[in-house]
């Protein structure tokens, strides 16, 4: 159990999840529909929202760590690394934002008029915002969390 608490890929999933859902409850009230929801299936989407988050953040890790041939490049990470996880990161938030906004079906959503949209993609603000706030932070809980464990 202690080296499953201490592996890197545990602790980014972790603290993608615990840092992602308030970010995603917060910024709800940015998406068309969600003042008439009911509140539960609000909760669901923010949830279902925040879960795709960690997710594109361990496929980030991975590509970083595939990169730097180690899983450990998190406990001294190089300014590259850490550039590298957040730009994969809001480039896959881009593209799953222009898909999402421009389709009709289950995974499609529209911003209010109180999203703030960037003038060339139309790719709202807060989602961008999120990707480069809360990757940080997850990257420096991560290294706090592991920063004493053995290397995995």
């Amino acid at each position: 159990m202690t080296k499953l608490v201490n592996h890197p890929v545990f602790n980014i999933a972790l603290f993608a999840l615990l840092l992602s859902l308030p970010w995603e409850l917060g910024q709800m009230w940015l998406y068309a529909g969600s003042a008439q929801m009911p509140h539960l299936h609000g909760i669901q989407i923010c949830m279902a929202a925040t879960v795709g988050d960690a997710v594109i953040m361990l496929i980030a890790f991975e590509i970083v760590a595939t990169a730097a041939r180690s899983q450990g490049w998190i406990r001294a990470p190089k300014t590259a690394q850490v550039a590298g996880f957040v730009l994969i990161g809001l480039a896959m938030t881009i593209a799953i934002e222009i898909i999402a906004t421009r389709s009709a079906g289950t995974f499609s959503w529209r911003y209010t008029q109180a999203m703030p949209v960037t003038p060339l993609l139309g790719v709202g603000l807060a989602p961008l915002l999120m990707w480069l706030v809360v990757p940080l932070l997850v990257l420096w809980f991560v290294r706090r969390q592991i920063s004493c464990a053995p290397p995995a």
